[in-house]
Order: C-alpha cells, then sequence, then structure tokens
C-alpha cells in the first residue's frame, strides 16, 4: 500500500492509498475511521475519488460517524466507566 495523497474535506481527514487493484480510502472522524476500496478500472484516479466524495455522501457518512460515536460512547460508559 503507498500512499496517494491526503484530499482536503471540510468534515473529515481522507487520505487515500494505492494498492494493486484498488484504491483504498480511510476516511477519519474524531477517534471513528471509516475504510473503503475502490476499484482502479471504475475510478479515474484521484479525480475520481474526489468526486466519489460527494455532499450526500459525505452527509451519509457523517450520520454514519455520528452512530459509530454513539455506539462507542455507550460501550464505554457500560464496560469502562
Amino acid at each position: 500500500m503507498r500512499l496517494l495523497d491526503q484530499i482536503p474535506h471540510p468534515k473529515f481527514k481522507v487520505v487515500a492509498y494505492t494498492l494493486e487493484r484498488h484504491y483504498y480510502v480511510e476516511i477519519e472522524a474524531g477517534p471513528m475511521k471509516q475504510c473503503y476500496k475502490l476499484h482502479k478500472e471504475t475510478t479515474p484516479g484521484l479525480e475520481g475519488i474526489k468526486q466519489w466524495l460527494d455532499e450526500e455522501f459525505s452527509t451519509q457518512l457523517q450520520s454514519s460517524f455520528e452512530a459509530m460515536y454513539q455506539n462507542h460512547t455507550s460501550a464505554i460508559k457500560r464496560s469502562l466507566g
């Protein structure tokens, strides 16, 4: 896995890597991270990754991160708090 680029985003830290057949995209918000693989055959490079990170997908990511954070904090309170 090689670093391709860090993609500027107003809400998340987004880092793209290149693999043999895929792009691997890590998206972070606070202590949460989501990772996705995009096929190189169907994704036109870094610009394709940026297009994939459109406003609708970013809104869905935010909702997922919020649910992940609630699950995370609930587990900490139950188990460690």
